[in-house]
């Protein structure tokens, strides 16, 4: 009851407090809204573009989320008061209401806030549709501001700005018709070399996506139904008053043999089918959409060339069993098809669509694309970088299929003097070493340049032998704490594999050079997750004590990751004092923008620590050790992280659950293979029951078996269950 009455007290507290907080920011921070140019009058459908403008009189105090977008279509850091309440509806109301909510993410920046006015541009259309002339008042409420020790942006007190006096006067036919045909023209324009340009900037593309979108006319709808790969136009439609005209697009498009079917399209036109109705739609649209992508399968044998390899790209992105039947026909359309797919297309469909497929009839595809080779003079350019993903997944999976067939592709693109992929995609062959073609790999090195570079460096970890080491030397010693820490994180951790005598000295080097690179604050975490070696935890236990608290979270990842049991006490020690140093200062390890960095790295070290104690891999936290992390933690993100770890720790049976990618829960622990799994469960006592947990992850019934005796064999219970 006590702990209970104390709870309250502090949530008490923490209400005032920022009540308190709520009422300050209103006074020192202002927010003017007005229109572009000055512009008051406008016609429904005109847009309506607004700037911003936020300034303090407080110096250094507050910071404003500088956000432009969002992948949910909307940004909610505003909200707009129109009088009268009629006239006007929120146009993207029904579609926030057929997906069952926002999902957030997109662009953002932090900046403080000065008498010096800082602008974010908008358009008032995105959140209010205007129906019948008249006049109206706006005004607009934002929660950017927030106090600079706040965690995140948007806690203090919504600015609320000056009233906005606009006229709405009727859309002439005339006036629509020209606007339409002056936006076509401008989407069909070339783009400018320098697209995209700053918001806030003459952007003649932006300009006519915009008037496009907020149109309202069918027309308007039936032109953004042939271009829903953007966003701009299926935000567009689902928040036009013309919807109807809109879906009757869509529809005639479904079945034009030559146009392209792609999810986003299909997602879009389910919203529209909706008709008008109160609360939550989520499932009818969805069920909405299945129907669709039926009458898309059925019309697929109409479609041709690349609308037909798209539109069967679109049916594979349903997450819905297919018949088996179907699936041979997917694949034997896919293959005589791809060839028509963009390159970012067919290198998304082989990395994540085919696994829906028939993996017989799709060999040729996959035997054709691994195998296809093109000496692209810049690797990173997206094209090449698609091409290049698109041939290693397309082995990948050919390997898995017919290993004896795929070896020699495999070993061919091991020896390119160039190779396009690393041990990431080439290791999976089953040989421990490649004897024989050690000595290639050295040379390919000790020649290569640039990305290849890379991709040789982890190939030698992978095949090469004890018989490089003279030449490996040769080529690393020079640069050691001077090069490329990913390159050199390769050699190495293969050091550490063929000689870790010969590994700990220049260990060592790397992390005594500070001056050249900041390989040292991540050496521990980098080599340490490719060959782990008790060299290592010896190192990360003298860094807990390291001045560079960069280097301090480092090593307290790696304990984390890899630490044994012995290293537990020294990281509580440490911990320990930590907490001492920074209890009660929490609000100097807040991040100021524009600020040292100095004090991420605290931040950093300590939830680094208490991570590590909390779910570290070498030892099992008690419920008595999760209670003294909460005792320990700094300010409320760690805290709220410690009690997160409690109470995962007391909702029993553990749950077990392959995530997919070799990766393992357990738990409140992770765990990045299947060996790492079962390490950690033998930590449990003898009887503990677990929950094992399916959701339909590639590979799971094979992992499944193999964890189910495993953990029979060791006198541990599961329960199974979906």
């Amino acid at each position: 009851m006590r702990n209970v009455v104390a709870l309250a007290v502090l949530q008490a507290t923490a209400c005032i407090a920022l009540v308190q907080s709520n009422q300050e920011a209103a006074s020192y921070v202002k927010l003017v809204a007005r229109t572009r140019d000055g512009q008051t009058t406008f016609h429904i459908g005109e847009v309506i573009p607004l700037e911003l403008s936020f300034t303090s009189s407080a110096e250094k105090k507050y910071q404003l989320d500088m956000a432009t977008y969002d992948r949910s279509g909307r940004l909610r850091e505003e909200s707009f008061a129109v009088e009268p309440r009629t006239g006007w509806v929120d146009p993207l109301d029904l579609y926030f209401r057929a997906w069952g909510g926002f999902m957030g993410g997109g662009g953002r920046g932090i900046q403080v806030l000065s008498a010096k006015p800082m602008v974010v541009y908008e358009e008032l259309n995105e959140w209010v549709r205007f129906e019948k002339p008249g006049e109206y008042r706006v005004t607009v409420r934002s929660s950017r501001a927030s106090t600079l020790d706040s965690p995140f942006s948007g806690n203090g007190a919504p600015a609320v700005s000056n009233e906005l006096r606009l006229t709405i006067v009727a859309a002439t036919p005339a006036w629509q018709q020209q606007t339409l045909q002056q936006a076509v023209a401008g989407l069909d324009a070339p783009l400018p070399a320098d697209w995209p340009i700053h918001p806030g900037q003459p952007d003649s593309h932006r300009d006519a996506s915009k008037a496009l979108r907020y149109l309202g006319t069918a027309a308007g709808a039936r032109e953004m139904a042939h271009r829903t790969q953007y966003t701009d136009f299926r935000m567009g439609l689902a928040g036009s008053p013309a919807r109807e005209a809109g879906l009757d697009e869509m529809k005639k498009l479904l079945r034009d043999p030559n146009a392209a079917i792609d999810i986003e399209f299909l997602n879009i036109m389910s919203v529209l089918a909706l008709p008008d109705g109160p609360g939550q739609r989520w499932k009818e649209r969805q069920d909405t959409e299945n129907g669709f992508r039926q009458e898309l399968i059925s019309l697929l044998s109409l479609k041709q060339g690349a609308a037909r390899a798209t539109s069967t790209k679109t049916i594979l992105d349903s997450s819905e069993e297919l018949p088996a039947e179907l699936k041979q026909e997917l694949a034997k359309a896919m293959t005589a098809n791809f060839d028509s797919l963009t390159v970012a297309e067919q290198a998304d469909l082989i990395q994540y669509r085919l696994k829906a497929l028939d993996r017989e009839t799709l060999l040729p595809l996959l035997r054709k694309a691994a195998q296809r080779y093109q000496d692209f003079p810049e690797p990173r350019e997206m094209n090449a970088w698609n091409f290049n993903q698109a041939s290693g997944s397309a082995l990948q999976q050919w390997y898995a299929a017919a290993p004896e067939e795929a070896r020699p592709a495999v070993l061919l693109e091991i020896l390119r003097p160039e190779p396009r992929f690393g041990a990431k995609v080439l290791g999976m062959l089953p040989d421990r070493e490649l004897p024989g073609e050690t000595p290639k790999l050295v040379e390919h090195l000790k020649a290569a340049k640039g990305s290849d570079t890379f991709n040789l460096a982890s190939l030698i970890y992978r095949y090469a032998d004890a018989s490089a080491e003279p030449e490996v030397l040769s080529y690393l010693d020079p640069s050691l704490g001077k090069g490329a820490c990913d390159i050199q994180d390769w050699l190495l951790a293969w050091l550490l594999k063929v000689d870790p005598d010969s590994a700990r000295p220049r260990l060592e080097t790397v992390m005594a050079a500070r001056k050249d690179t900041g390989c040292f604050t991540s050496l521990m975490v980098e080599v340490g997750d490719l060959q782990d070696s008790p060299i290592l935890q010896e190192m990360a236990l003298k860094a807990l004590n390291d001045p560079d608290m960069q280097l301090v979270a480092n090593a307290a990842a790696y304990l984390g990751n890899h630490g044994t049991a012995a290293a537990e006490d020294t990281l509580w020690a440490r911990f320990t004092a930590w907490h001492e140093r920074w209890a009660g200062h929490e609000a100097e390890l807040r991040y100021i923008p524009g600020g040292s960095t100095d004090v991420q790295w605290e931040s950093g070290a300590g939830q680094n620590m208490l991570r590590a104690l909390g779910s570290g891999q070498g030892w099992l936290a008690s419920e008595d050790q999760l209670r003294r992390l909460i005792a320990l933690a700094v300010g409320t993100t760690q805290r709220q992280q410690a009690e997160q770890l409690l109470k995962t720790w007391q909702t029993t049976p553990w749950t077990i659950q392959f995530t997919g990618m070799g990766h393992f829960q357990i738990a409140q622990y992770q765990a990045t293979s299947l060996d790492l799994a079962k390490a950690k469960l033998l930590q449990f006592p003898k009887g503990t029951e677990f929950r094992l947990g399916v959701n339909g992850q590639d590979g799971e019934a094979e992992v499944v078996k193999q964890l189910s005796g495993f953990l029979e064999e060791h006198g541990l219970a599961i329960r199974r269950e979906r």
